[in-house]
């Protein structure tokens, strides 16, 4: 069952408290004694954690990365931050294990936390740092960086794997994520050598070529999808161009346009930009448009997943735009 979160704790009142709600919380958990559990030392880019060998009550505090791959390895999941939106955990995925608990979007409430009695902690760097002192008297916490950081989300992947104790899962569902983009790319091999795609995304502002280590983009990819040159703009490192609805005749250079509507925290009115901008006389001037090569994809796959399984729903949809005329 998945609830709503209730206002976040403030750190001041949390240190005040944070002994005692551990103890508690560990006691309505747990009531008989237990023997320590076997851990190892795991570090991670914020210290070092003694992580079980086995968690049986895990925190996460990421949407993405390890709500999803904590479900896709059946990892005993108590809590997790979930997505912003209607789709709250994607459908690609197992669904949570009775009794799981949403902790909403970026909302930490520490307070909260504690009272789960949590034997890991799990997060991205961003999620984690700003608490992480608090968080780790609570339970053994892990950090890991992902694409925001410029991290390859299969190396994310695998290092969330290996914190839950399935790494050879991950690896195992890794290697039949490389089979399938493989035999993607040379069922499409013409098509891909004589074609550059653009990766869109409209925004609750604005649109946006998506590009560099972000995991739709990294899809693309693999699958050696070709740029148009348009989406070298601003640099290497970025991850996105922004796009005004004078300018976007600048994707004129792509022969097909893949585009999805929404995604993440800044999903609110992307409908409307999408409106806007599509039903602007430059759009309907864009080769691809006019060639009708233009495909709308699932925003939730594309720009919120982070697993093996939102990959391989990635690669669904792939297969299947490269396969129009």
């Amino acid at each position: 069952m998945i609830t709503a979160a209730p206002p976040p704790l403030t750190r001041r009142a949390f240190l005040a408290g944070t002994a005692g709600l551990v103890t508690l919380a560990g006691c309505a958990a747990d009531p008989a004694p237990t023997a320590p559990a076997a851990t190892r030392p795991v570090t991670h880019p914020l210290g070092t954690a003694d992580v079980p060998l086995a968690p049986r009550r895990v925190v996460s505090l990421d949407s993405n990365g390890a709500l999803q791959v904590g479900l896709e390895v059946g990892a005993p999941l108590v809590a997790s931050e979930t997505l912003d939106g209607a789709v709250t955990v994607p459908g690609y995925l197992p669904q949570p294990p009775p009794g799981f608990t949403s902790l909403g979007f970026d909302q930490l409430d520490l307070e909260r936390i504690a009272a789960l009695a949590p034997d890991l902690v799990i997060g991205n760097v961003q999620r984690v740092e700003p608490a992480y002192p608090e968080l780790s008297r609570i339970a053994p916490t892990v950090a890991y960086e992902n694409a925001g950081a410029g991290q390859d989300w299969r190396d994310a992947v695998r290092t969330i794997g290996d914190v839950l104790g399935a790494r050879d899962r991950i690896d195992a569902r890794l290697a039949e994520y490389a089979a399938r983009v493989e035999a993607v790319a040379a069922r499409h091999a013409a098509t891909i050598a004589g074609s550059s795609v653009a990766l869109l995304r409209f925004t609750g502002s604005e649109l946006r070529i998506v590009r560099g280590e972000i995991f739709g983009a990294s899809i693309l990819a693999h699958a050696g999808i070709r740029r148009p040159p348009s989406t070298d703009t601003p640099g290497g490192s970025a991850t996105y161009v922004s796009l005004g609805e004078e300018t976007v005749g600048v994707t004129a250079d792509a022969d097909v346009l893949l585009y999805f509507v929404g995604g993440g925290g800044s999903a609110r009115d992307a409908a409307d930009t999408a409106q806007r901008y599509l039903s602007g006389g430059l759009w309907a001037q864009l080769p691809a448009v006019q060639a009708g090569r233009v495909v709308e994809l699932d925003p939730v796959a594309w720009w919120d997943g982070y697993s093996v399984s939102a990959a391989l729903a990635c690669v669904d949809e792939l297969d299947a735009a490269l396969a129009r005329p």
